[in-house]
């Protein structure tokens, strides 16, 4: 539990950073440069420790589909970071407790308490939020809103997919993995679009961001192996508060009432489902 704990900490943190950086950057040339350096490090760390071997094909195939369904999230989320505010990012995060939980009922017989009053509750919280923005005079973009959708869709399932990956292989070679991943999958979007990649020597804050997003992927893998992908989920809504703490601190963001009380609403349902 503490590693969840320390991973939520750190995973708020780094939500802080993308807001910002991203405000300066495109965000392909932010999560190219970072996942750069931290799969320049896994690798080194790999290479000295021995690497893990697949046994077979069809675990190639789904190691690397989690990833890559993983890297296309954290796209989405910085593509949503830059149009959006951290209001909407915080509770789309929380929206995807529904499907993780949802799934290991259905599927792994893994029952939460209060299912159904849960996730009425995480619906209305959500649904209060969008509705209640109709006051806020900065509009979000219809694409925003299709971005945070596809961020949360893509690490519900992705974070589902490696709860199995653990039970085969190793933490840090699928934390390494799936850096690679995000740099193999934003260089090729990046190269397509024809944008330009930053100095990789260059220093700035994007490389203050590899140390905190590396310790938060690791210590949240450890977290989930010990758990599973619903506690992981839940222990991660510290993640939001702490984010939204953040945000009003660092980054001066207004946070009216109503993003509070859908908040509260939105967890409130969430810890139901425990």
């Amino acid at each position: 539990m503490e590693y969840l704990i320390l991973s939520a900490l750190f995973f708020a943190v780094n939500n802080v950073l993308w807001k910002w950086i991203v405000a300066d950057y495109l965000p392909l040339q932010v999560i190219v440069k970072r996942s750069m350096f931290t799969s320049l490090l896994g690798v080194v760390f790999l290479g000295a420790n021995g690497f893990a071997m697949y046994t077979t094909f069809s675990e190639v195939l789904f190691v690397n589909l989690t990833c890559i369904i993983g890297a296309l999230g954290l796209v989405f989320m910085i593509y949503a970071l830059k149009e959006s505010s951290l209001n909407n990012f915080i509770h789309y995060s929380l929206l995807g407790s529904i499907g993780t939980a949802s799934y290991l009922y259905f599927i792994e017989d893994i029952i939460p308490q209060n299912y159904v009053l849960g996730i009425l509750l995480i619906s209305f919280g959500f649904c209060t939020f969008l509705w209640n923005q109709r006051f806020n005079s900065k509009t979000v973009q219809f694409s925003a809103h299709r971005n945070l959708a596809l961020m949360t869709l893509c690490f519900s399932i992705s974070g589902i997919m490696q709860w199995y990956n653990l039970k085969t292989y190793d933490v840090i070679f699928l934390a390494v993995h799936q850096e690679v991943e995000v740099l193999i999958v934003a260089g090729i979007i990046m190269c397509y679009l024809k944008q330009p990649i930053l100095s990789f020597f260059k220093f700035d804050y994007i490389l203050l961001m590899a140390p905190i997003v590396t310790i938060a992927i690791i210590a949240g893998m450890y977290g989930l192996k010990m758990t599973n992908p619903f506690i992981s989920s839940i222990v991660s809504l510290t993640t939001p508060m702490l984010t939204m703490v953040l945000a009003v601190l660092v980054l001066k963001e207004h946070f009216k009432w109503y993003y509070v009380s859908s908040m509260f609403m939105v967890i409130l349902g969430a810890w139901m489902l425990t």
